[in-house]
């Protein structure tokens, strides 16, 4: 399985788990899907869910992604974000609570932040803190979907100007300069043969 990981943020890629519109293919399937992407996200290690622990989450996950998906293109669209959307992360930020640890290694003293929480708790807690960040820090107007009609994606803009349009040059944005190079030539050709 292929996840789609352009979103700049971890909340965005998981609303990248649905990626047609019409169709709506969902990457979220089944259980091993979850597990799939919550390890290919970096967020659990492999086999951290095993078995039944997993067994609602395809369904739970997506209602999460989808409230999570509204609310924040609400934000987006608004500049602030919906009550709804607080009290959705606030719920899930609960349920994995992190602590602070410091560590020692070659002399070195290190505090870091690590989530406490049973595996599903971590993944919705990972994807929490993500958009907490996303809507404490960030800017509304950079979270944007795909300029391509047909693309689902969304991604958050990281670039220095801002005016990134595409969820990806390989595939959506690599398209459409393509099919503006030979619009531009077929037109050019149009011309060129006429005055003939």
């Amino acid at each position: 399985m292929r996840f789609f990981f352009l979103g700049e943020r971890l909340a965005v890629d998981l609303l990248n788990t649905v990626v047609v519109q019409d169709g709506r293919v969902h990457l979220l399937q089944g259980p091993m899907d979850v597990a799939a992407w919550a390890e290919a996200a970096g967020v659990l290690p492999h086999g951290a869910l095993r078995g039944s622990a997993a067994g609602q989450e395809p369904e739970r996950l997506r209602g999460f992604r989808e409230t999570l998906r509204r609310g924040l293109v609400a934000w987006a669209a608004g500049g602030t974000p919906p009550p709804g959307l607080i009290a959705l992360l606030n719920r899930h930020l609960a349920r994995d609570p992190e602590v602070s640890e410091v560590t020692a290694s070659r002399g070195k003293v290190v505090t870091r932040r690590r989530p406490a929480g049973a595996p599903l708790e971590r993944l919705y807690g990972a994807v929490a803190r993500s958009a907490a960040e996303l809507v404490a820090g960030g800017d509304p107007r950079r979270l944007r979907k795909c300029a391509n009609p047909s693309c689902r994606l969304m991604f958050y803009d990281v670039s220095k100007a801002g005016r990134r349009r595409w969820c990806s040059m390989r595939t959506c944005g690599g398209q459409a300069k393509s099919r503006a190079f030979y619009r531009r030539r077929r037109n050019g050709a149009r011309r060129g043969g006429g005055s003939r």
